[in-house]
């Protein structure tokens, strides 16, 4: 198998910028969350804010991509309200118990990361191999960003730990 899977939720763009590059470094599968209803505008945002808050699972669409069948999942969500965004949420729980190792990311305007990423390892059922908190402001040039190449570097060790999956590709520095 030795395959990686890189799932994401983005509402405004910045979490899939970041997603978009980890899966082009880890030579990953991508799944983007898609939700059924919408989050546009005043009310969208409203929305996500109560649900965040709430800790609420809303529909999500059905994935193309069975997370069982990969070695290492990485997740990642935008921080909402120091929570985790309730399309990963929901995510998760409908498939904790298929994850075997994950890694987890998030992308924020500022606070919250520290308690976001602790999150995700509950709802994921185990602790993480690595860990990356980007800014909002970051994302454009996050392979820049050297706690973007540490989170790569940190998957790279680990797996070379363990169980043999595809290397990380290198980068030339810009």
């Amino acid at each position: 198998m030795n395959r990686i899977l890189v799932v994401h939720y983005s509402r405004t763009g910045h979490t899939d910028v970041v997603a978009r590059r980890i899966a082009a470094r880890c030579h990953a599968d991508i799944e983007r969350i898609e939700e059924r209803g919408s989050r546009e505008g005043v009310i969208g945002y409203l929305r996500s804010a109560a649900e965040a808050i709430l800790g609420l699972h809303p529909p999500i669409k059905r994935g193309r991509h069975r997370p069982g069948d990969y070695d290492l999942v990485i997740v990642g969500t935008p921080v909402w309200f120091w929570s985790v965004s309730s399309p990963v949420r929901t995510w998760l729980h409908r498939h904790h118990r298929s994850l075997n190792k994950v890694a987890v990311f998030c992308t924020c305007g500022g606070s919250g990361h520290a308690k976001v990423l602790d999150d995700l390892e509950r709802l994921c059922g185990h602790p993480a191999l690595a860990r990356l908190v980007l800014t909002e402001q970051a994302t454009g040039q996050c392979q820049q960003v050297p706690a973007f190449q540490r989170f790569l570097l940190e998957l790279k060790r680990v797996r070379s730990v363990s169980d043999p999956l595809p290397p990380i590709q290198e980068q030339a520095p810009a």
